[in-house]
């Protein structure tokens, strides 16, 4: 092909899989942006003080599930006084006998830590949204590259 320069045929079936190509990567960026926000954004409020009841948590026992997981429960102490100690599970990164400000999930089934070690934990978990999106527009880019 000398001194001919090269032209690709547009067609339907071109355009069509260029597109495709663009929804695929664009749903997965919607999935996991909703994902992350509607996972993170309920234990971001009781975190704040914005939603659950408000106590202390001390950390009564965390049982090793295996592959470095926890499964701990903590007995939790109502800040008003006028309800016993219940026993409820908790977030996994803590230590038996560990005591800290806590909330009670709307739904009862378990206590989150409250204020700045609450606010920090979502930070993380909303954090990892900027890194899955660049890990999904780097997939993309590597698999049009390849397809060249």
């Amino acid at each position: 092909m000398s001194g001919v320069a090269y032209t690709e045929q547009i067609t339907t079936r071109t355009v069509a899989g260029r597109m495709l190509g663009l929804l695929i990567p664009g749903a997965l960026l919607v999935w996991l942006a909703a994902t992350v926000v509607l996972v993170a954004l309920p234990e971001l409020k009781v975190a704040l003080g914005h939603a659950g009841t408000p106590g202390t948590a001390t950390v009564v026992s965390c049982d090793a599930l295996g592959h470095g997981r926890f499964d701990c429960r903590a007995s939790f102490e109502f800040d008003d006084r006028f309800s016993g100690p219940i026993v409820v599970g908790t977030v996994p990164d803590v230590e038996v006998g560990e005591v800290f400000p806590a909330a009670l999930t709307p739904a009862g089934d378990r206590v989150l830590p409250t204020g700045a070690r609450g606010v920090w934990r979502q930070a993380l978990v909303l954090g990892a949204l900027p890194l899955g999106v660049a890990v999904i527009a780097l997939l993309t880019v590597v698999v049009k590259r390849s397809r060249k």
